[in-house]
């Protein structure tokens, strides 16, 4: 009996650490780890003993073998002293079938989705104190420009999702007759402002269309005239006409931003090497010598699509994109095939997650930022296990 209580408890120390896990990774990329690294460890003793089995979703016959070639490629291009630098983080990956073996029951599910939820709120909450704070100590050149430069891609893009999931929520309970919690509201508010100063456009254009398509498929066109009138006013105000004002530089391909990372370097560097540079190979200078004038100490091509392609070569893209599609086909099937509310609305915000992580790599690489990574792999993990129920429900 005591054997078994010490089981139990390893394999809910596991779900706990992943807990934390998705928790404190929103706002903090060092907790992150070190839950995510105790949620692993317990998981290995867990199954050595037999309390928990290893599961292999369908998702990972794409994970897997695209791992690897990563692997091979940045040894065989880059520096080897650099390899785990590059590549070791490809390792949050287990976090996929991790997540797939702990969170069979739908409540366990639904804790681990309000975690990142609060943690995405605690996020917005930081970013509305320090940015600000950061920028009136030393505005270069002034207040509102130091502003918009304070803000973080990912940051960005974490918030946008938190936005995405309490609204699934919100709406939910609306279209359910019930009134959204007060403490649901403010998550919402905290994770709504920090999007906002943040001050990236893709996470803001993400954060229109999906909540949009969550009122169109949750709620009655009435519901639609509020938030219009919040994003009319959003839209007016200064800072945010100013920021949307320079998405013109955007559009320039010899300007040196991301049409010119697209249809200039994008193009030469896969036609000179099919197989791909090495995955983390990528360097600024390397960029430099096809357009000199493209943004400075930038590594990356704002593009999932276009870095996957440049480091891994077309193997790696089709491998990419089957894998992502397959995701995404998991939380499909998780949604239409769910029975009880409850689960149906967790499907549709998985699914809506991963759709917005997928919209956001269109104009920004995300699929090799640490913390998108583990938000990835969760997400990935619960539309495999609600995928797998669902097609043998």
């Amino acid at each position: 009996m005591g054997r078994f209580q010490l089981e139990s408890t390893v394999e809910e120390c596991a779900y706990g650490a992943l807990l934390a896990t998705v928790f404190s990774i929103a706002f903090s990329i060092v907790l992150g780890q070190l839950c995510a690294v105790f949620c692993c460890l317990f998981f290995l003793i867990a199954w050595i003993r037999g309390r928990i089995r290893f599961p292999f979703p369908p998702v990972l016959f794409f994970v897997v073998p695209f791992v690897v070639l990563a692997w091979i490629l940045s040894a065989h291009f880059g520096d080897s002293h650099g390899l785990w630098r590059r590549c070791g983080k490809l390792f949050w990956f287990l976090l996929i079938p991790v997540t797939a073996s702990l969170t069979l029951e739908s409540g366990r599910k639904r804790a681990l989705l309000w975690s990142f939820l609060g943690g995405s709120a605690v996020l917005g909450l930081k970013d509305l104190v320090v940015y600000p704070v950061l920028a009136w100590q030393k505005p270069n050149p002034d207040f509102l420009t130091s502003l918009i430069d304070k803000g973080s891609m990912t940051d960005g893009q974490m918030l946008m999702l938190g936005v995405v999931g309490s609204t699934v929520l919100i709406a939910a309970m609306i279209r359910e007759g019930r009134r959204a919690p007060g403490w649901c509201w403010a998550i919402l508010l905290a994770q709504g402002a920090g999007l906002l100063i943040n001050f990236k456009r893709g996470s803001w254009f993400c954060a229109i269309l999906l909540v949009g398509v969550i009122l169109l498929m949750q709620l009655r066109w009435r519901a639609w005239v509020p938030v219009l009138m919040v994003m009319v006013g959003v839209f007016l105000l200064p800072p945010v006409q100013s920021r949307m004002g320079q998405l013109s530089r955007e559009f320039n391909s010899e300007g040196g931003g991301r049409m010119t990372m697209w249809l200039t370097i994008t193009p030469q560097l896969i036609r000179a090497q099919p197989q791909g540079v090495g995955y983390g190979c990528l360097t600024n200078d390397r960029m430099r010598q096809i357009a000199p004038r493209v943004e400075p100490h930038r590594n990356h091509l704002h593009a999932n699509w276009a870095q996957v392609l440049v480091e891994t070569g077309w193997v790696g893209l089709a491998l990419y994109l089957f894998w992502m599609a397959r995701s995404l086909r998991d939380g499909t099937a998780w949604f239409r095939r769910s029975r009880d509310t409850k689960d149906r609305v967790m499907a549709m915000m998985v699914v809506l997650l991963l759709t917005g992580l997928m919209l956001n790599g269109f104009v920004e690489y995300n699929f090799g930022d640490t913390e998108m990574m583990f938000i990835y792999a969760v997400m990935m993990g619960l539309a495999a296990v609600g995928g797998r129920v669902a097609d043998h429900g």
